[in-house]
């Protein structure tokens, strides 16, 4: 059984609170709208895509952390590896409860958040957001607090790869 500290879209009712010390929460990590990679997302009112970077939360070294442990089968980590492709796992020390794995940004997802960011292109989706501030409300977890970017709805869209 792996333990995965969730600080995300991964928090959800059911699994233990917890806190991470020397992380903190933030917007930097992204998908690149721009490019044509297996996700992509499309304006619902028109279905045309949008020249932006579309946010999600990250943790990077800091203060602290809110968010809850998961346990997760050993052989279900590879599934939560691919589901979770902009981040890599890394090993981590939870507050009260001890060794767990954790998502960070991968460098090039943070730098295209940090560049979205600087350009006023990055925008955070509204299905994302909505769903984390209740999950955190649900939770008793802080709110998510100022956001960085506009909040947009946007339509996910998987494209299959050709082999």
């Amino acid at each position: 059984m792996a333990a995965v500290f969730a600080y995300g879209s991964l928090v959800a009712p059911g699994h233990r609170r917890a806190r991470l010390t020397g992380w903190s929460r933030t917007w930097n990590v992204c998908t690149d709208n721009t490019a044509n990679g297996p996700v992509g997302y499309e304006d619902p009112a028109d279905g045309s895509r949008p020249p932006i970077q579309v946010l999600f939360l990250t943790i990077e070294p800091g203060s602290a952390v809110d968010g809850v442990l998961i346990d997760l089968p050993d052989d279900g980590l590879p599934a939560l590896d691919a589901r979770e492709g902009n981040y890599h796992r890394i090993g981590v020390d939870v507050d009260d409860f001890g060794p767990a794995w954790t998502y960070v940004a991968k460098p090039e997802s943070a730098d295209r958040a940090r560049r979205g960011l600087a350009a006023g292109t990055a925008r955070i989706r509204r299905d994302y957001f909505e769903a984390v501030a209740a999950a955190y409300d649900n939770q008793g977890i802080p709110p998510l607090g100022p956001l960085p970017a506009p909040v947009m709805s946007l339509r996910r869209v998987v494209r299959h790869r050709q082999p």
